[in-house]
């Protein structure tokens, strides 16, 4: 079944395969899926414990996971609740419905990425609901908002605060938000500069610098990109797009 879900799901996706639980779990770590499909029947370790430990390995806990089973008790359900599933799908399945089941994941996973780049009140949905990540997405706020208005803030300071390998870094904070931490410092400058225009205070000269931002021409050239209009007409009616186009900082 495994050749046949690679083949077959290797049409709409990039597929890699393992040949058992412990070597997916190695390939988990090294190639950073965007989802794994896990059958809970394996050689070697069962896909139980291979998701539970997914689940609880900084490195992997924001994939998604997909079990697939033979057991239909509603012990046999709740167990892989337990260990972290995001899915829990009952063989004999459809090949359409696991497709239209990994497809809706990855969707959402999207939209929530592009809602995170807009949404400037506390109310961000990460892409991973693990208590580990939400404590170290913490410790990346934190060190954010104690550095967004430094114009010499990097990306390895940044990693050096977080205590994190800049590897483990880049692809945990890509896993959380959707974004590259250059990409999530640029994010946030442009969020906490909307908060300060929507109180009518600043100047758009005063906000650039207040968020680490130099030049006014390439703030708001960032804050376009980000929210699809100008910081001045941002700041005059508070209108945001929810999706915002996909032109890129440069």
């Amino acid at each position: 079944m495994r050749v046949f879900l690679s083949e077959e799901l290797g049409i709409y996706f990039k597929t890699e395969t393992a040949d058992d639980g412990l070597s997916g779990l190695e390939m988990a770590v090294n190639s950073n899926p965007d989802l794994i499909i896990c059958d809970v029947k394996m050689p070697g370790l069962d896909g139980l414990t291979v998701t539970s430990r997914l689940k609880n390995d900084f490195q992997t806990s924001h994939i998604p996971v997909i079990l697939l089973t033979a057991l239909s008790s509603e012990s046999a359900e709740l167990a892989g609740n337990e260990c972290g599933a995001d899915a829990y799908i009952m063989k004999p399945f459809s090949l359409k419905y696991l497709i239209s089941r990994v497809h809706n994941i990855i969707e959402q996973r999207e939209r929530l990425r592009k809602h995170f780049s807009v949404e400037i009140h506390d109310k961000e949905h990460l892409l991973s609901n693990t208590n580990r990540d939400k404590e170290f997405y913490l410790l990346v706020n934190k060190i954010l908002d104690e550095h967004l208005s430094d114009a010499n803030f990097s990306v390895e300071e940044f990693t050096e605060l977080a205590g994190q390998k800049r590897t483990i870094f880049y692809r945990k904070v890509k896993g959380l938000t959707g974004y590259s931490p250059n990409e999530l410092i640029k994010i946030k400058r442009m969020k906490k500069a909307a908060g300060l225009l929507l109180e009518g205070k600043h100047t758009i000269s005063e906000v650039s610098w207040k968020v680490g931002i130099e030049d006014p021409f390439y703030f708001s050239k960032c804050f376009k990109a980000q929210f699809g209009c100008s910081p001045s007409k941002y700041g005059n009616n508070g209108k945001v797009s929810l999706i915002p186009p996909e032109e890129k900082f440069s």
